[in-house]
């Protein structure tokens, strides 16, 4: 199939490494350009530098206001003739449960999970080509919680919310989705088993096979296979598809729509 990517400009969030960087590196294969951000200036230079001449990045924290602004402006000139999409995407919140985060970690997980993607958006709406897409990454936890996870499990809803929303409100020029992972072979999934591991004092090893054993596929996804769902969702391939929340995780989920 082809996704009709090329030469259009999309920004990837979080695309320095994990899921973000797998779908950047699908969007590129087919053809368009990349602009790609995160917090940290080495990892940044490093996935664009593996992902070639249709890269480039620029660092930003979605939970920094500041930050935001920076990220808007230089997607607003790197992508003058208009912005085909933007994947939302960033680290997983703070893991903890609903009494023991504080106030101040509470409003950390707002600001990094809606707070900032809200003021990106508003910022880059007037950039957005017709026919433009916004992807937000989300999680199983939108279905169903995720034990020591509460403010995934609170604000990830949130989100899908919010595009559903954003889907009426945007359209028809701009469609809006959510792709949801369940457990994808990322450092994010690693280091959630190894403190799972250490919590129940078992085998990092053993705490994978028992989250492989609840997923009907029996593994855990690759990060290319995430990838290249949400690309098809970004592109015009996908131009029927909005207000959608598609899951990605090998039939984790078992909860009835």
């Amino acid at each position: 199939m082809d996704l009709e990517l090329g030469d259009r400009g999309y920004l990837v969030c979080g695309g320095s490494r994990g899921l973000g960087l797998a779908v950047a590196s699908v969007l590129i294969a087919e053809g368009a350009n990349v602009l790609l951000t995160a917090r940290s200036k080495d990892a940044l230079t490093s996935a664009a530098d593996r992902l070639g001449e249709r890269a480039s990045w620029v660092a930003g924290d979605l939970s920094d206001p500041t930050s935001v602004d920076v990220v808007v402006q230089r997607t607003t000139e790197q992508f003058e003739d208009g912005l085909a999409g933007v994947l939302i995407n960033h680290g997983g919140p703070r893991t903890g449960t609903a009494l023991e985060l504080t106030d101040a970690q509470w409003l950390e997980a707002f600001s990094q999970i809606l707070g900032g993607p809200l003021r990106l958006i508003r910022g880059l709406e007037p950039e957005l080509s017709e026919g433009a897409s916004l992807l937000f990454v989300t999680s199983s936890s939108v279905r169903a919680p995720l034990p020591s996870l509460d403010a995934s499990n609170v604000l990830r809803p949130g989100v899908a919310a919010l595009a559903k929303s954003l889907a009426i409100e945007l359209g028809p020029r701009v469609r809006v989705n959510t792709i949801a992972p369940g457990r994808i072979g990322t450092e994010r999934s690693r280091f959630l088993d190894e403190e799972r591991a250490g919590a129940a004092r078992i085998r990092y090893e053993d705490q994978r096979a028992k989250m492989e054993a609840l997923i009907p596929l029996g593994r855990y996804g690759d990060p290319a296979e995430f990838g290249r769902v949400a690309a098809f969702l970004l592109s015009p391939a996908a131009s029927y598809i909005s207000g959608a929340a598609i899951q990605v995780d090998g039939g984790y989920v078992r909860a009835l729509p």
